[in-house]
C-alpha cells in the first residue's frame, strides 16, 4: 500500500511534453526577428498578457523576462480546474507571476527558454520551451514544443487538469494566431 502511494505520486510528477507546428509564409529570419522580443509574445500567445523584461541590456542568452499570464486556452471546466490548483498554489506562497529566461537563440533556427512560477527559494512548476524555424520553399515550419516538469503535487494536478492533448491544442491555438500576425 505504502508503496503503491510512492508510486501514485512519482506518476502525478512526471513531465508532461508535446509539440505542435504551423507553417507560416514568411522567412525564417523574419519570424525570428519578431518572435526574440519576448515582449511581443502577448500579441499571439492566447494566455499571456504582459512580459516585461526584467534584466537590463539586450535581448540574449541569459535574459529574464517576468510574465502576467492566465490559464491556456482548454475547454471551460479544464481551464477552472487548472485555475482551482493555481491558486492553491498561490494560497501557499507561489508567486503569481511566472519567470522566463532564455537559454538558446540560434539566429533564424532557434530561441529556447526555461519558465516557472516560483515558490519561496524553489519552483512549483517548471517548464521548458523550444520554437524551432525549418525553411520550406516560400514559407517556414515553425514547431514549439514544451516540456513541463512539475515540482510539486500541485502544481502536477494543475497541468494534468488541461487533459490529454490539452496543452498542445492551446499552443495551436496560439501558433495560429502567430501565423495570422505574420502573414498579414
Amino acid at each position: 500500500m505504502v508503496q503503491e502511494r510512492k508510486e501514485s505520486a512519482t506518476a502525478a510528477l512526471a513531465e508532461i511534453c508535446g509539440e505542435t507546428s504551423v507553417l507560416i509564409k514568411q522567412p525564417a529570419q523574419v519570424i525570428y526577428d519578431y518572435l526574440v522580443d519576448f515582449t511581443c509574445h502577448p500579441e499571439w500567445v492566447a494566455n499571456l498578457s504582459k512580459v516585461t523584461q526584467a534584466t537590463p541590456g539586450a535581448i540574449g542568452v541569459g535574459t529574464i523576462f517576468i510574465t502576467q499570464e492566465s490559464a491556456p486556452p482548454v475547454p471551460l471546466l479544464r481551464k477552472l480546474n487548472m485555475m482551482r490548483y493555481f491558486m492553491a498554489g498561490v494560497l501557499s506562497g507561489v508567486k503569481p507571476n511566472s519567470e522566463a529566461e532564455i537559454t538558446a537563440l540560434e539566429p533564424g533556427v532557434r530561441i529556447a527558454w526555461q519558465a516557472g512560477l516560483r515558490k519561496g527559494d524553489g519552483w512549483f512548476n517548471r517548464a521548458e520551451w523550444e520554437i524551432t524555424l525549418l525553411p520550406q520553399q516560400q514559407s517556414t515550419r515553425l514547431t514549439q514544443r514544451f516540456c513541463y516538469r512539475p515540482q510539486t503535487a500541485t502544481a502536477a494536478r494543475m497541468v494534468n487538469a488541461a487533459g490529454d492533448g490539452g496543452l498542445e491544442q492551446a499552443c495551436a491555438v496560439s501558433l495560429q494566431r502567430l501565423k495570422e500576425i505574420l502573414e498579414k
